[in-house]
């Protein structure tokens, strides 16, 4: 399918194989010509463009994720800056000047950041925006004023199944649409074009307008294209006289990486970084804090017994409602700010704050044999923790993120992420399409919500689904606690769950299905596990190496696999195995449906190190990397924890076959894009 065919397939979701599985959506081919397209499975996170002529049916929108389309809407009225009542600011400098919101959410972010800064270095743990050595990098506040760079819209997102929760609140609407932004970059010097985004996340949330008579509308038909759209221009005015027509702006979300501390000095954990979480309202010109939905304020509840009983109390009384996964806290127990950790985002006690303020006994001689997902007091707080921003943040995530948008041409090389979403978005992409099917169908839609790490799931029959099994390295229940959950789900065939990141204070285990024999083992899979260890704060955690695993060779061959450790930035350490001169070449290989286990791709050494130290990575990267063996990824096929799905480079001699259809999967902060360090000055750029 040509490129023009996969943009038009993502955005207007026309779908002509609605018995396609997972297996089958996994073996269709993805394209990122430009940053075009990503192919929405029918079952995974695809759809097909039909030949010309044929009959189709057409399913409603649920993603819009086509850069020429997306910056088509920038230009009519979408762009960030237009929402803030600021169109003509073209960078973040003269919004900041021009938009009395968008300076006080400037300055949320940066008295947040102080605070953390400051608490940091009272616990030795100092922050710096520029430095060489191995210290903690903290965010260049100068970045929310700067003169090059500006919150692009990444994508557009249909939240029609939201409205099961705001149904529960004092604003209930008919769904939501999401405009979802990300902080980047671009200026030129000579020949040289320096671009890239940043981990900084806005989402602009807006309500789906009920209809005169107060009613919702066929949300399902507006959201389905009419046929014949052709080109970035159409499908950019049709969302703006549908879709996105008469929209409220109900609150803006923000997801920011604000520290990141290196491998060098986290030399077991591999690195950390923190993310801070908050939600506004706009009254006026100025931003009023929201709480976090379903995230309790661990601080205030350790504090106030009565409150924390009363929390108790509700939980109890609201057990049906959890148990689906669809309800909503009372604000009174709920936090205005969130921290999220990781590396081993999933296994820290600081992302679960249910299992940081609660015992298994808090909860136990409620009738779990009533239920149909949760089975008992330890899978009840697995539950809570999993619908806070902290759990879903860390959640079967891609760095804490869980839509990164494509690429804009122009990006370095070295810089391209080749799948745009987690692999949580890409599972529950499948429910929410079933969701608009039953209201396309005039059906009650299922409201359950399996949990956030769950594989995709068949949603074909009634009541809570089945998961299917989890892929290799993916997220899995650990054997004596998948006792928890009525339907939890097991690895596939060879693969066993194997805890990677123990933590013992979490009362349902986690890990990664790793290979039950040798012929299972593919480069960049884990070969180091351990327990976490808690400091007096997240950011002191501690990770114990317990045992070596998938890594038995001493040193490195293109035969067999040795242990890279997580020093070198790799968390959980990286079994690997050298390129042979043919993987080199990538011969033999490309084409549609190539399904390799591991791909000749790039590793670090000194010299990327050495290039990371001079903040001008488009520079000198193609120079600073050498070949190694890594997990391939793809549409349908995600890395694991800690990593993330990179684009092979389009310079690279011989990968052009190859690389339509796979990425790499590269610890998450060797891509520049996903860390708020190693950039050029926010202000002058590269001299």
């Amino acid at each position: 399918m040509a490129s023009r065919e996969l943009g038009e397939a993502l955005i207007g979701g026309r779908n002509v194989l609605r018995a396609l599985t997972s297996r089958t959506c996994s073996a269709l081919r993805a394209a990122t010509a430009g940053g075009l397209a990503v192919l929405l499975c029918a079952a995974a996170v695809a759809t097909i463009i039909p030949a010309e002529g044929a009959e189709v049916a057409q399913d409603p929108v649920r993603m819009v994720l086509d850069r020429p389309t997306l910056t088509t809407l920038e230009g009519g009225g979408f762009a960030f800056a237009a929402l803030l009542g600021a169109p003509r600011a073209a960078t973040l400098a003269e919004l900041r000047s021009a938009s009395p919101v968008y300076a006080d959410l400037a300055r949320w972010i940066a008295d947040d950041v102080k605070a953390l800064r400051a608490e940091m270095a009272a616990n030795r743990r100092p922050l710096h925006e520029v430095t060489d050595d191995n210290v903690g990098r903290v965010m260049d506040l100068r970045w929310l004023a700067s003169p090059l760079a500006s919150f692009r819209l990444i994508g557009v997102v249909n939240r029609t199944d939201r409205r099961d929760f705001t149904a529960l609140t004092d604003q209930p609407s008919c769904g939501e649409v999401r405009l979802v932004y990300r902080l980047a970059y671009r200026f030129q010097r000579g020949a040289t074009t320096y671009a890239s985004r940043l981990p900084v996340n806005i989402n602009a949330v807006f309500d789906a307008p009920r209809a005169p008579d107060g009613a919702c509308p066929d949300l399902a038909r507006i959201w389905t294209p009419p046929p014949g759209l052709s080109g970035s221009g159409d499908r950019a005015e049709w969302l703006a006289a549908g879709p996105l027509r008469g929209l409220s702006l109900r609150q803006i979300e923000v997801n920011a990486q604000v520290v990141r501390l290196p491998s060098g000095m986290e030399t077991e954990l591999g690195g950390q970084a923190i993310y801070l979480m908050r939600v506004f309202r706009i009254e006026g010109d100025h931003l009023v804090p929201k709480p976090l939905e379903n995230t309790p304020d661990v601080a205030r509840l350790s504090k106030d017994a009565a409150l924390k009983a009363r929390l108790v109390d509700y939980v109890r009384s609201h057990l049906p409602e959890i148990d689906r996964g669809v309800y909503q806290l009372p604000d009174a127990f709920l936090a205005e700010k969130a921290l999220s950790f990781s590396t081993f985002g999933s296994a820290r006690t600081a992302n679960h704050p249910f299992a940081s303020l609660f015992t298994p006994s808090d909860f136990s001689g409620l009738p779990y044999e009533q239920l149909s997902y949760v089975a008992s007091p330890a899978g009840l707080i697995a539950r809570l923790d999993d619908n806070t921003c902290t759990g879903c943040h860390q959640g079967a995530a891609t760095a804490g993120f869980h839509l990164i948008g494509f690429d804009e041409p122009g990006t370095s090389p070295f810089n391209v992420v080749k799948v745009p979403v987690s692999p949580h978005l890409h599972a529950d992409d499948v429910r929410r399409r079933v969701y608009l099917s039953a209201l396309a169908e005039g059906r009650t839609p299922e409201t359950f919500r399996p949990l956030s790490m769950a594989p995709p799931t068949d949603w074909s029959r009634p009541g809570p689904p089945a998961a299917e099994a989890a892929a290799a390295t993916m997220a899995c229940l650990l054997p004596q606690d998948e006792t928890a959950l009525r339907t939890g789900w097991r690895c596939s065939e060879g693969f066993a769950c194997e805890a990677i990141a123990h933590n013992p204070r979490l009362p349902v285990g986690t890990g990664q299905c790793m290979p039950k024999r040798a012929a299972g083992l593919v480069s960049g899979m884990a070969c180091l596990s351990g327990e976490v260890v808690p400091g007096t704060a997240p950011y002191l955690d501690r990770f114990r190496i317990v045992r070596q695993i998938n890594s038995p060779a001493p040193s490195a061959s293109p035969s067999s696999y040795t242990c890279r450790p997580a020093k070198l930035g790799v968390p959980g350490g990286s079994a690997y195995r050298q390129c042979t001169e043919a993987e080199r070449a990538f011969f033999g290989k490309g084409g549609s449906g190539d399904q390799r286990p591991e791909i000749c791709a790039f590793v670090g050494g000194k010299a990327f190190d050495l290039c990371v130290a001079t903040d001008n990575f488009a520079k000198c990267m193609s120079a600073s990397v050498a070949r190694g063996n890594r997990p391939a990824c793809g549409e349908g096929r995600f890395c694991r924890e800690d990593f993330m799905c990179q684009a092979l480079p389009s310079n690279l001699a011989g990968a052009a076959a190859v690389a339509k259809d796979t990425g790499y999967c590269s610890p998450t902060y060797f891509v520049f894009q996903m860390r708020i360090d190693g950039h050029p000055d926010p202000e002058r750029g590269v001299r």
